[in-house]
């Protein structure tokens, strides 16, 4: 057996147990969703709060492991995503916290998915930069929405940071020469 065909073997058996544990995952989804549509309301979560939280947590953990089995950063940038996306769910669902006070940890899960990408790939100066990006405004707008800050001050903040990504842009691009 040559080498190629090894790890053709290798590569075949890891994608079935990245099957499995993706199918397991979904069906534990299934089943949690199943047993809360049993007990319906009589614990004050129905299924139509849960449903949308567990199938992205189902999502994120299934693309999680398949990231972490095969060191795929964009796999795992994906996970992220999905992973903070059924957190914020799960929290205006299931607490008395507000989409209106908690949306801006969705501006936010591009800069926290690039800073876990970041711990894989290594690459620290492009993710810490793309941390910056999303993670700036996000606080901007979370300033915003819990009326520590007003328009007043929101709109300049966001104008200016515009100016700086855009100088930093500028700064940082090659020369291109015009033919």
């Amino acid at each position: 057996m040559t080498d190629e065909e090894t790890l053709e073997i290798k590569s075949r058996k890891i994608n079935r147990v990245c099957n499995v544990i993706s199918a397991f995952l979904i069906l534990v989804a299934g089943g949690i969703l199943l047993a809360f549509g049993i007990s319906g309301e009589t614990i004050g979560v129905s299924v139509a709060q849960l449903a949308l939280p567990v199938i992205l947590l189902a999502i994120g953990l299934v693309l999680l492991f398949r990231a972490l089995v095969k060191s795929n950063t964009v796999t795992l940038y994906l996970s992220v995503i999905f992973l903070v996306s059924s957190a914020i769910s799960f929290i205006a669902h299931l607490t008395p916290v507000t989409y209106g006070v908690i949306y801006p940890l969705y501006i936010a899960s591009p800069g926290i998915a690039s800073f876990f990408t970041m711990l894989m790939s290594r690459e620290y100066a492009y993710h810490l930069r793309l941390l910056f990006l999303f993670a700036v405004p996000a606080v901007f707008f979370q300033l915003l929405a819990t009326a520590v800050w007003s328009v007043d001050i929101f709109i300049p903040a966001i104008v200016f940071f515009v100016g700086v990504i855009t100088l930093d842009l500028a700064l940082s691009a090659k020369s291109v020469t015009e033919e």
